[in-house]
């Protein structure tokens, strides 16, 4: 069951961390200078977006986001926005940045890698954290999402994100930069 409580914990600190970034990035957008007349908003932001972030990487994050971080989405994710599965984005990533002491420095940039990395690091979709399918019956799951309800996970930034238990699914709140924000960690019916 240890193994169970770290592995949540563990996912429970990537979602954090992709959501406090979104946070950050968004708040910046408050003192960004103004859109060009006629620019989509997804262009307007990119514009904004400093990739110089991605050449050197701590060892730490990039495990957390684009490693472990991978298994935050499920396999649509990756074919609807790359055409690729999980394994080919890991394939991409772990091809392009070698580890050099504690961090990851990219070899050699390029669109795509840029757009998987940037899609990874900001994306909200999150994949279930755990699915009744997972387990060999219900009543088992339903033991797990009952351990896992009140527990409260501590991140270094001194925010505490905290599970909760209703009838549908397992929950969390986060509180990126001191702002609510709850979302559905599992799903509780059987596909």
């Amino acid at each position: 069951m240890n193994d169970l409580v770290d592995l949540v914990r563990r996912r429970i600190e990537s979602r954090y961390r992709r959501i406090l970034f979104v946070h950050q990035e968004l708040a910046k957008l408050d003192s960004a200078p103004k859109a060009i007349p006629g620019e989509s908003f997804e262009d307007f932001v990119f514009r904004q977006i400093d990739f110089s972030r991605y050449n050197k990487i701590d060892s730490e994050e990039f495990r957390m986001l684009f490693d472990d971080g991978l298994t935050d989405f499920g396999e649509s994710f990756y074919r609807e926005k790359f055409g690729m599965n999980r394994e080919e984005i890991r394939k991409i990533i772990s091809g392009t940045y070698k580890k050099t002491g504690s961090f990851f420095i990219c070899n050699k940039t390029s669109p795509l890698l840029l757009s998987i990395i940037r899609t990874v690091h900001t994306s909200l979709e999150f994949a279930p954290i755990l699915s009744a399918e997972d387990f060999a019956d219900l009543e088992q799951f339903d033991n797990v999402l009952g351990l896992l309800n009140g527990m409260a996970i501590h991140h270094d930034d001194g925010m505490e994100t905290v599970l909760f238990q209703t009838q549908t699914a397992l929950w969390a709140t986060f509180y990126p930069l001191g702002k609510a924000y709850t979302i559905a960690l599992t799903r509780k019916k059987r596909l």
